[in-house]
């Protein structure tokens, strides 16, 4: 059953990905850092992290091929939540994965060729809270998982940025925008996070620091400005996930979000199928969420 849940999670942070899809021209350096370069990106996330949107969301990795290999993945996002929906297509006409990412918590339901953990429950869910027991049994979990939520880059990015270039005006998903190169500190993202936002992805943040194994590491994300003084993508390798690079591409601004809890009765706790856990969500506790 173990390994059942380990292959379930392979499939999750694809980490055989490669990319198809979405499409934007690499940005080049065509000035040094600067402090206005830094202002814009800094109010461009802040206005994004004010709204709603659907997104597309692309993974490359250099190796690929496997019966896993996700092509992609779309859904809608709530900045202000941050709540999420996001559906990941395979290849090799496997399915897609849905997932529902709530603060501190996210509820995945597996391609209908992989059998549920559980019979009459196709839905997993894990709680971050449990962070020790997926440290144990599956050390990169939590910073895999939330790399494809697609609000921690925009957090990471609101919260870490130190320095920035700007790339020159380019086409990014048929609009035209202003391309950006940022420094994005992990320790001062870390630092800087706060409230219920800050502790659902300090613990990310915490692990990608971790997985760094530098004194003060930093990530670099080309990020994607609109007309409107907008970010409207991103892209960036998350450190120590293992999933590739990945890109995200915002639009459809205010567009609405469903990110809803499956029914309880649909759902099995993933800690519960870990050597030493705890079934408390189907035994009268709220660890499901549900």
């Amino acid at each position: 059953m173990v390994a059942l849940t380990l292959t379930i999670m392979c499939l999750i942070v694809c980490e055989s990905a490669s990319t198809t899809g979405t499409s934007a021209a690499r940005p080049k350096i065509t000035s040094p850092t600067s402090p206005q370069a830094l202002a814009t990106v800094v109010q461009a996330t802040a206005r994004t992290m004010k709204l709603t949107s659907q997104f597309e969301m692309t993974f490359r990795q250099s190796s690929s091929g496997a019966s896993a290999t996700p092509l992609g993945a779309h859904g809608a996002v709530d900045f202000r939540g941050p709540s999420a929906t996001n559906q990941i297509k395979f290849a090799r006409g496997s399915g897609a994965e849905s997932m529902v990412f709530l603060p501190g918590t996210v509820f995945f339901k597996p391609p209908p060729s992989t059998p549920p953990l559980q019979p009459g429950k196709p839905w997993v869910f894990a709680n971050f809270a449990d962070i020790a027991k997926y440290k144990v049994n599956f050390p990169p979990y939590i910073v895999q998982t939330e790399s494809i939520n697609p609000a921690f880059t925009i957090y990471e990015l609101a919260w870490g940025s130190m320095a920035a270039s700007a790339a020159g005006h380019v086409s990014f998903m048929g609009r035209q925008a202003t391309a950006y190169v940022v420094r994005v500190g992990l320790e001062k993202a870390l630092a800087s996070a706060s409230g219920t936002d800050g502790d659902v992805f300090g613990r990310t943040l915490s692990s990608e620091i971790s997985a760094s194994g530098e004194t003060s590491p930093t990530v670099t994300i080309e990020a994607w400005v609109d007309s409107e003084g907008r970010l409207i993508g991103a892209r960036v390798t998350p450190v120590g996930a293992g999933i590739g690079t990945l890109t995200i591409a915002l639009d459809r601004f205010g567009a609405a979000v469903h990110a809803d809890k499956p029914p309880r009765t649909s759902v099995v706790d993933l800690a519960a199928m870990i050597p030493g856990g705890e079934q408390e969500a189907l035994n009268g506790g709220d660890a499901d969420g549900a």
